[in-house]
């Protein structure tokens, strides 16, 4: 795991995860991981496999504006 770039497309892909309200524990990068392969998802997929936790939490944090969903954050 590393910092990776986030892109638009991550940030979108997350906030639509959010939106579905499926991900029940958004912090969860492993559940947030297998339901983005379930949606279809591959950037996001493959972004949180590579992503240390600060650059998913970054990531999470955007999505959760995109989405306007309140999401705790450790």
């Amino acid at each position: 795991m590393t910092r990776v770039p986030i892109t638009d497309d991550v940030v979108s892909q997350l906030a639509d995860l959010l939106d579905s309200g499926e991900l029940e524990q958004p912090t969860n990068w492993m559940g947030a991981q297998f339901l983005a392969q379930d949606f279809g998802h591959e950037e996001l997929a493959t972004f949180v496999f590579e992503a240390d936790a600060a650059t998913y939490y970054e990531a999470l944090s955007r999505a959760a504006k995109e989405a306007d969903a309140d999401v705790p954050l450790p």
